[in-house]
């Protein structure tokens, strides 16, 4: 096809896009789109900003009564009124009062509405990050953190900053303005002429912020991978002999930061820099005019005549005026930084489906069956299903699921489980009476890695029902074998285990494991390599074990071992992505 011909089709495609509304959004529909959502995370905090903004206004307004009482009691001091000066006096500690306080409970309603935003985003957060949710794609754990810990905490504080803002700087810069004209208007026409040279300075800090955000938005999640993978990966980077390398990494990695962050430093400094000239110029114009007409230099036509109470008023109320500006000038720096914090918390929050099965304690007396019918499953961006299934899986039996690592084994596990949804087809839970879609929290889940609590054995095998009775518990422990285990412990139950499950090893970790599972009560059983990384003989155990707590029970477990396949009913294949038919496992 030649170059005319390009131009030709890529015009037509653009115009039939444009003509059936399916154009899409070009960068500054996308970017209104952001603060559009930005401006909605506010929502939580909005009554205590309104609050806090009033009150900085009512501030500005006292503050400005307190000036006018210390230039009172100056002038009275002039002309030697000793009355005049007490009572000036008392005014401005009158004044003062309340504008200390009026400022003091505006910035604790300013941090009220912060903690607000950020609880919220926070609760959007975990919604969307638990596997309750039912996400598609995956979120690491290191921008899982930094979105929980620091992302809110840049979206709330931007919002505590210019929310207020909005609402007190009019009436705060309108206050300063009106009193000026009142008493001497050429000082209010110098503050008028130099707030126009304001916003094209605000603008340009606002563009000196977009890209400097960017940078150090991109360096702080390179550094916060790093330093997860460090720590997660140290006994093997110890293995290895590749500590020192891995600490180069991550020495480099906060550089990168550092002069990412400098960099943000360096555009915030000019910009307020610029900020700072134009507001001394306009200050420094006023007190020039201000001191040579009270020494009969200058006298403006028609200007009222100015006196020491006058002169010092404007000059005492002029920076006043520019506060607010300078207080917007510094929120762009911060909106930068907040709109790319909430563009990452948006991509994790609107992965989640809006409508997800709500968790649920198992209600489900009989064993439960599973139905895939025509299910496919498809990770967000990849161009091929990662699992295709039709299959039964009849209540009350086994079925081990093999294949090759990266097969799908665990995604088929998170699909029956409820915690993905299918991209096409339809997962079902059924029993000879209820035929329904998985129920979070309604299933027994056993995984290769078992997460086990710095605390003791009861309160590890207690995370699967918090309110067990001990004899509860102590069927648990019969049905998992942990009986024989917890005589070798210092304190049975009671015996507190290390960060990890440290004092217990893989095999009696994967037992605590069972015992929390069969203490939930559930009839569906998902085993996620329940086995793996154990030797024969504690691989035999988990084995009985799991054969006691899962009896009666539907179970599915996906494995490479053959030993635990061979305890199945029934084997499934997952070859190039698609659920072979069941065979029976002694044909193996």
């Amino acid at each position: 096809m030649t170059t005319n011909e390009d131009a030709f089709m890529t015009t037509a495609l653009m115009t039939a896009k444009e003509t059936d509304g399916t154009r899409e959004p070009g960068p500054a529909e996308e970017r209104q789109d952001d603060d559009a959502w930005l401006t909605e995370c506010a929502a939580p905090g909005r009554h205590w900003f309104g609050l806090s903004g009033t009150l900085q206004a009512l501030e500005t307004l006292l503050t400005i009564a307190r000036w006018a009482a210390l230039a009172w009691t100056a002038q009275a001091v002039l002309d030697r009124a000793v009355a005049q000066e007490t009572w000036g006096l008392v005014a401005f500690a009158v004044a003062s009062v309340p504008a200390v306080g009026a400022g003091w409970t505006a910035g604790t309603l300013a941090e009220r509405g912060a903690r607000a935003v950020a609880r919220g985003l926070r609760q959007r957060l975990t919604g969307a990050l638990l596997p309750t949710a039912g996400r598609i794609s995956e979120t690491g754990p290191a921008e899982a953190a930094w979105a929980m810990v620091d992302l809110t905490d840049d979206v709330a504080d931007f919002h505590a900053q210019t929310v207020p803002l909005r609402r007190s700087a009019p009436l705060s810069m309108l206050a300063v303005l009106a009193v000026t004209a009142a008493v001497h208007w050429p000082a209010a026409i110098v503050l008028v002429l130099t707030t126009a040279l304001l916003p094209l300075n605000m603008r340009l800090a606002g563009l000196f912020a977009q890209h400097g955000a960017d940078l150090q938005s991109s360096a702080t999640r390179h550094l916060n991978a790093v330093v997860l993978d460090s720590f997660r990966g140290m006994r093997t980077l110890r293995e290895l002999g590749a500590v020192g390398r891995r600490g180069r990494t991550l020495t480099s990695a906060a550089e990168q930061l550092n002069k990412a962050t400098m960099s943000v430093l360096r555009r915030a400094f000019l910009s307020g820099m610029i900020m700072d000239i134009v507001i001394t110029f306009s200050i420094a114009v006023n007190a020039t005019y201000i001191g040579l007409s009270l020494l009969g230099y200058v006298r403006v036509p028609h200007a009222p005549r100015l006196d020491l109470f006058t002169g010092l008023l404007v000059l005492l109320v002029c920076p006043m005026y520019f506060a607010p500006m300078r207080a917007r000038a510094s929120a762009f720096h911060q909106r930068e930084r907040a709109r790319a914090a909430a563009d990452a918390i948006r991509g994790i929050v609107e992965d989640t489906p809006a409508e997800v099965i709500r968790a649920a304690r198992p209600q489900l007396t009989e064993p439960v069956g599973v139905s895939l019918t025509a299910v496919r499953f498809r990770y967000g961006g990849a161009d091929h299903d990662t699992i295709g299934a039709d299959a039964e899986f009849a209540p009350g039996t086994w079925t081990a699921i093999t294949g090759t690592s990266g097969s799908g084994k665990s995604t088929l596990l998170s699909l029956i489980a409820g915690l993905r949804r299918p991209s096409a087809g339809a997962v079902r839970w059924q029993t000879s009476s209820v035929r329904q879609e998985p129920a979070l929290g309604g299933c027994a889940w056993v995984g290769q890695q078992t997460v086990l609590l710095d605390a003791t054995v009861r309160d590890n095998i207690r995370l699967g029902r918090p309110d067990a009775t001990e004899t509860q518990i102590r069927r648990a422990v019969d049905a998992a074998g942990l009986s024989a285990v917890l005589e070798g412990l210092p304190e049975g139950l009671n015996t507190r285990l290390g960060e990890g499950g440290w004092g217990v090893s893989t095999g009696e970790a994967r037992r605590i494991a069972i015992a929390r599972a069969f203490l939930r009560g559930a009839r569906l059983w998902l085993l996620d390599e329940p086995t793996a990384h154990l030797d024969a003989d504690s691989e035999r155990e988990v084995v009985e074990a799991l054969r006691r707590a899962t009896d009666g029970c539907t179970v599915v477990v996906a494995t490479h071992s053959f030993p635990l396949a061979a305890a199945a009913d029934t084997v499934l294949v997952i070859d190039d992505g698609l659920l072979h038919d069941a065979k029976p496992a002694n044909a193996r």
